[in-house]
Parts: C-alpha cells; structure tokens; sequence
C-alpha cells in the first residue's frame, strides 16, 4: 500500500471505531440508568467491550474460512434485494440519523473521503475486524477510568 493509501484505510478504521464506540457506549450508559446505579453501567462497558471483541474475532474467523454455524452462502443463488445492494445509481431516502459520510459528497473532497470500495473485500474484512476490536479495547479502559 501506498502511503496515501495507508492514511485513507487508518481513516476508514478510525471512523469505524468511533461508531461502535458510541454504540456502546451508549448501550453501556442506558443499562445503567435502567438500573439506576453507575457500577452496572461499567459492567456494561466491560459486557459491550467483550461483545465487540468477540464480534471481531469471529469476523477474523469468518476471513479465515471458517463459518461458525456450518452455514456456507452460495453466492450464486443468493438474492440481494435492492435496499440492501451497495452499489446504486440513485440511493433511496434515508433519516439524518442513517446516513454516513457518501451522502454528503458535496462537502467532502478526495482527501477526506472515507470509501471502503477503494479496497479489496479482504481489506474490508480486516477493518471491520479492527473497529470492533479497537472499540472494545476502548470500552474496557473506558471502565477502569469510570
């Protein structure tokens, strides 16, 4: 990789990361206000934090070829339907809240644009693997400092 295309996968791991930090970070904080006392809510950033570190590694499991409950997709004779497809030509509405970075390219330049297709699905994988990681190491050092 090129160091330009280095600094455009850390951005794409970075945002990632900070997305599933404040999932679960929010998770976390409404546990605790459910129950009311601020101890269970650093459980449940100890509780996310492992979630999303097992969640990693059963992604790095799936990349390696192993499939966890014996299910192997056959690509051929799956159907995608057209809202789950990626690439489209015209992207449907979508609320404030769903949408990223791509909906907003009249702001963003080529240097600041974070795009996943620039990268081969093994490349993909990898950063989806270090997001959930990253995030869940964040959220356990998040619980010893609370």
């Amino acid at each position: 990789m090129s160091s330009d295309e280095k600094r455009r996968y850390t951005r794409l791991i970075y945002a990632g990361t900070f997305k599933w930090f404040a999932v679960g970070l929010v998770i976390s904080v409404m546990i605790g206000a459910l129950y009311g006392d601020q101890m269970y809510t650093v459980w449940a950033l100890c509780a996310v934090g492992s979630v999303f570190i097992s969640w990693g590694w059963f992604i790095y499991l799936r990349l390696d070829g192993m499939r966890i409950f014996g299910f192997k997709p056959n690509p051929k004779e799956r159907k995608v339907p057209y809202f789950h497809q990626r690439f489209k030509e015209k992207r449907p509405y979508r609320p404030a809240f769903r949408k990223d970075s791509a909906d907003f390219d009249d702001d963003l330049n080529d240097a600041t644009l974070i795009d996943a297709e620039r990268f081969t699905e093994r490349q993909q994988e990898m950063a989806r693997v270090l997001e959930r990681v990253i995030a869940g190491v964040l959220l356990f050092a998040v619980s010893f400092l609370v």
